[in-house]
């Protein structure tokens, strides 16, 4: 069978390239190939002229998961590998909505380069021999990965008013989401009753508030709204998205699909779309887990 190749990758629809122009990207990498005394950074400056930066996103085959392949050399910091006596350098890492960020212990996967030129993971085992193995690897792996939920997550929501087995009345909430022309999908009404009216402290000691009332700010998306992102939505996600709630001091938006989907607007995440919108969790709790965790 024959390996995924970087045309085959640029030309999915899933590709886009990122972090500004090729000169740009060609500065910052040889810059910081000086900074980290990088012994090998002839290869990598290779790597960025042929491929600059991008990511691309795929499907999983079994799981139908969404992942996100970034690859982005340097964009975190060095590490002495004492087993090989020498620094590894980040090369690229894949992501899906359970992900919090870039770091390592908060991606599913990351690669990084040594000088056999050979790609290790952030566990130190061998995954791939040449970059085109690397990219093969990166569109085929399956993870069906599901970020184990934080110790915190659960404290910040307890601390919020949430607890295990809530399910508050929401009469008053549906009736006037039904005089508003908004109906509530099943997982919708379920979201509301286990966590609307909760507010609670992110570990930077933001506030994520769940509306619990229509005047709180709770609508429907439409294709005739003046607001991009909800465009986007209504044509890309779900035309019975809501708005459920705010964070980081109301430049965030939180959105829920009728399938139950949280998706977060205006605070980058690690799937973000062209409208800025990112889907976060692959259930409720993990999406918490994305904004608390």
């Amino acid at each position: 069978m024959s390996l995924v190749t970087f045309y085959d990758i640029k030309n999915d629809p899933g590709f886009r390239t990122v972090n500004g122009t090729l000169e740009h990207q060609l500065e910052d990498c040889n810059s910081r190939i000086m900074n980290e005394s990088i012994t090998f950074g002839d290869k990598i400056i290779e790597l960025v002229k042929k491929y600059g930066e991008f990511y691309i996103d795929r499907i999983e085959h079994d799981s139908g998961d969404r992942l996100r392949f970034y690859f982005m050399p340097f964009f975190n910091p060095c590490k002495y590998w004492s087993e090989f006596d020498q620094k590894a350098v980040f090369i690229g890492t894949i992501v899906n909505s359970d992900c919090r960020g870039f770091l390592d212990g908060n991606t599913i996967e990351s690669a990084y380069l040594l000088n056999d030129g050979c790609y290790y993971n952030q566990s130190k085992k061998k995954i791939a021999d040449s970059i085109e193995e690397l990219f093969d690897y990166f569109m085929m792996v399956e993870y069906d990965y599901h970020a184990p939920i934080s110790p915190k997550t659960y404290e910040r929501l307890k601390n919020g008013g949430w607890y295990e087995g809530r399910k508050v009345d929401i009469s008053n909430l549906i009736g006037e989401c039904e005089e508003a022309g908004i109906t509530l999908t099943d997982k919708q009404k379920a979201f509301f009753e286990e966590f609307s009216g909760i507010i609670c402290k992110a570990h930077d000691g933001q506030e994520v508030e769940i509306f619990s009332k229509l005047s709180h700010g709770i609508c429907q998306v439409s294709a005739d709204s003046d607001e991009y992102e909800e465009k986007w939505m209504y044509d890309n996600y779900d035309k019975n998205s809501i708005w459920v709630g705010m964070c980081y001091t109301g430049e965030g938006r939180i959105w829920l699909t009728g399938d139950g989907q949280l998706l977060l607007f205006a605070i980058t995440g690690v799937l973000k779309d062209d409208a800025w919108i990112s889907p976060i969790g692959r259930t409720i709790m993990n999406g918490f887990n994305v904004l608390l965790g």
